[in-house]
């Protein structure tokens, strides 16, 4: 087996590997649920083939990963929030042969067209199915059964689907090697993750943030204490009731624990490491957490395509940007035109699922353009100083634009719609729509959430809405983006 395929089979089995509300997962039953189901993939013939998730946080998640590594089958997350027609673009893209979803979700699924789930087996999370034609996943999480052979290395082992530039979602590929190179350079980046940490999770494991933060652990031996959704005040309680010793969450979200009722230096007694990644750390919050913590917040950079890259464990506290030096055999290197930061090294995706071109533009001699910009300074400590892309960080997900205008214009009376980023002190960034109508038609700005809110996901629906007569347009009669200003 690769590394990547024994994530639950090198600890003490009496150890806790898993806390996710009232269940307590030592290694010893996480194993046993893990070859179950890898055997039962292996007897559906899936290596090779995509299994799908639209699960929460919780231990089938991790399970259902961990047995498509063993498997060799490809695993697939898709996000549990999506709305059924993101649900179903994101099936006829992956194209799984099996699906594994929450009782919560087949609402969702219900909407679907039929043809998009032909061939698929659909296993609902729990004991039973309650739909005709579904079976249930609990039975196959207790069955015996011995590992099937494990993939080659270099054999693809997960389908991160993520906000693209145009709109449309692509599908990062990352293969055994490249997949266990992220957990390995996150755990430098952490500063080692031990067998006796306990690391705690509120990140969606859809997302590279929480699976690398669930994973590296269950690497090292440690403990996960999973959580499904942020909420400043519980994330609070969390803290005062597992004692995590290393936490890895958005930056956004630090600053809203900060303004918890009771929040003292008492609340983070246990951690030994606070981290974070995104674009930057505001100076005056890394001031603010110190002088109550007596920690500071470690910034790395990374990306779906590549994580972690650098790490900064001590940043600066007079100036923003600082995102440190590389780690896990990462290189990285400015474009000298343009300062895009390009980089290379173990951790870097291996392809966008079906799409050559864009995997040819992306990748060129190993190295991965990433669309950020940034500069090195003469000690050799990397600054982020923005994004050649216009991506939109809510809280811990991506938004791209051009997905929320798109479903905008389908709505008869819309024109045309552009959306941008707006500053936000709770959620970091939100979008924000400016919506021509069509000639003649009403339009309100209630009535296009309303219809927004059945075409995507609810943290994409825009946090104000703003109709226009027109939209700024630039010399070449593109949308001026940068014009584009709330008159509130």
């Amino acid at each position: 087996m690769t590394e990547l395929c024994r994530l639950s089979l090198n600890h003490a089995s009496t150890a806790t590997a898993l806390i996710a509300g009232d269940e307590h997962w030592t290694y010893g039953s996480l194993n046993d649920a893990v070859r179950s189901l890898a055997a039962a993939m292996g007897r559906d013939g899936l290596a090779g083939e995509r299994v799908a998730m639209m699960l929460p946080n919780g231990s089938d998640a991790v399970v259902t990963y961990l047995a498509c590594f063993a498997s060799g089958a490809v695993a697939a997350p898709l996000n549990s929030r999506y709305a059924a027609p993101e649900a179903e673009h994101a099936l006829r893209r992956a194209r799984p042969r099996w699906l594994v979803v929450h009782p919560s979700r087949l609402g969702t699924l219900d909407a679907v067209d039929p043809a998009a789930l032909d061939g698929v087996r659909v296993l609902v999370s729990g004991a039973a199915a309650t739909r005709t034609g579904y079976g249930p996943l609990g039975p196959l999480l207790g069955g015996p059964g011995e590992y099937p052979p494990s993939a080659a290395g270099g054999a693809p082992a997960v389908i991160f689907f993520t906000s693209g530039s145009t709109g449309v979602p692509k599908g990062v590929v990352h293969s055994h090697d490249s997949a266990l190179a992220i957990l390995t350079s996150t755990s430098e980046a952490l500063g080692n993750v031990r067998a006796d940490d306990v690391v705690q999770v509120f990140e969606p494991l859809v997302h590279v943030s929480g699976f690398i933060a669930a994973l590296t652990t269950l690497l090292a031996g440690g403990t996960v204490a999973l959580h499904d959704g942020f909420d400043a005040t519980a994330y609070v309680a969390a803290l005062r009731t597992h004692q995590p010793t290393l936490i890895c969450t958005h930056i956004d979200l630090v600053a809203q624990v900060l303004r918890v009722a009771g929040v003292d230096s008492a609340t983070f007694a246990s951690l030994r490491g606070v981290y974070t990644g995104g674009d930057s750390v505001p100076a005056a919050l890394q001031r603010e957490f110190k002088e109550l913590t007596g920690l500071p917040i470690g910034v790395g950079w990374g990306m779906t395509e590549a994580i972690w890259l650098t790490i900064a464990r001590e940043p600066p506290i007079d100036r923003d940007g600082c995102i440190g030096v590389p780690v896990g055999g990462a290189e990285i290197r400015a474009d000298a035109h343009t300062d895009e930061l390009l980089v290379r090294g173990p951790m870097v995706m291996q392809q966008y699922w079906g799409d050559p071109e864009l995997t040819a533009a992306t990748l060129h001699d190993g190295w991965l353009r990433t669309g950020d910009l940034g500069r090195v300074d003469a000690s050799g400590v990397w600054w982020f100083t923005g994004r050649i892309k216009d991506i939109i960080v809510r809280r811990t997900s991506k938004i791209t634009p051009g997905e929320v205008e798109s479903a905008l214009e389908q709505h008869p009376n819309v024109a045309i719609a552009a959306v941008v980023a707006a500053p936000d002190p709770d959620e970091g960034q939100v979008p924000v729509a400016f919506v021509v109508p069509k000639a003649g038609a009403s339009l309100t700005s209630i009535e296009l959430v309303d219809y927004l809110r059945t075409r995507i996901a609810a943290y994409k629906i825009p946090a104000r809405i703003h109709l226009r007569d027109a939209l700024p347009l630039t010399a070449s009669g593109k949308i001026s983006r940068h014009d584009l200003h709330e008159d509130i």
